[in-house]
């Protein structure tokens, strides 16, 4: 399988997109989103951190803010932006972002200028609820935010137009499939996006390629530069972050639509990762005071 012919499948969400004022309360800490987001700064600054990266952003400058990565936002004066939150799907579940490296921070060009206010144009009306990201996460789930876009030309437009923008931030491949035994272990990848609610053992995996357990944990870790359990327990993650942020089911069934065998593994797995209960991080999503943009 060549890794770029999984582009050809590529679709994209658009769940909000508007041009807003902020100040200092745009102050959030390690807030992880379901959805990816672009900023354009037309004026002033703030800064961000994304993972362990420190920026700056900066008025004339494009930035791309990846899904289910840890943030913390901080304005201390005054910025003008436009901002899209969004998703990104490739066939069987797969992640963007788990197959390239992407860049965080471009200059914009001219068209970048024009790409981003066409976008904004189509959709006008699709602006958050809210500037608190703890609470419009859940809100666009939940259809607080009615104004969808329903003509099937703007869609597409749309479509086109994040493909354009996000494009500039590509860097390089992060997963070699061109190997046989590779190209192999990419297909129990999507499997596991594809089951990932069901008890997925390493000797399954194993044997959909043919490999030996040991075999395929060091040729899975080869190629993705973690092993099998990490990879499946951090997709299990993502998943509850999302169903914690948009839906009001119990964490109970959370757990068992994730996969876990029981909500005290999922307890403990989540706490492993996002240095949190489950409980807590959903009480952090009720009870964060909101403000309008």
């Amino acid at each position: 399988m060549n890794i770029l012919s999984l582009l050809n499948n590529i679709s994209y969400n658009l769940s909000s997109i508007a041009h807003c004022t902020l100040g200092q309360e745009w102050n959030y800490e390690n807030i992880i989103s379901p959805f990816s987001r672009l900023y354009l700064i037309t004026e002033g600054e703030a800064h961000m951190l994304i993972g362990d990266k420190s920026l700056k952003l900066k008025k004339g400058y494009l930035y791309l803010v990846p899904s289910f990565i840890q943030c913390t936002y901080k304005c201390p004066k005054y910025m003008e932006q436009y901002y899209a939150t969004f998703s990104i799907k490739l066939s069987d579940g797969l992640n963007i972002y788990q197959l390239f490296n992407f860049i965080n921070e471009i200059k914009a060009e001219p068209h970048h200028f024009s790409f981003f206010k066409k976008l904004y144009d189509l959709n006008r009306g699709m602006h958050l609820p809210t500037g608190n990201p703890n609470v419009y996460q859940k809100r666009m789930k939940l259809g607080i935010n009615k104004n969808k876009i329903s003509d099937a030309s703007n869609i597409l437009k749309s479509a086109g137009l994040l493909d354009l923008l996000i494009s500039d931030f590509i860097s390089t491949p992060k997963m070699n499939l061109e190997s046989e035994v590779h190209n192999r272990i990419s297909h129990s990848i999507k499997y596991i996006h594809s089951n990932i609610q069901r008890n997925i053992t390493i000797g399954q995996l194993a044997s959909l390629c043919h490999l030996s357990p040991d075999h395929y944990t060091r040729k899975f870790k080869e190629l993705t530069h973690q092993t099998p359990l990490d990879y499946i327990n951090k997709q299990r993650i993502e998943k509850s972050l999302l169903l914690l942020d948009t839906s009001s089911k119990p964490i109970g069934e959370i757990a068992d639509l994730c996969g876990f065998s029981c909500p005290t593994n999922f307890g403990k797995v989540f706490k492993k990762y996002i240095h949190q209960s489950p409980r807590d991080y959903k009480n952090s999503i009720n009870f964060k005071n909101e403000y309008q943009l």
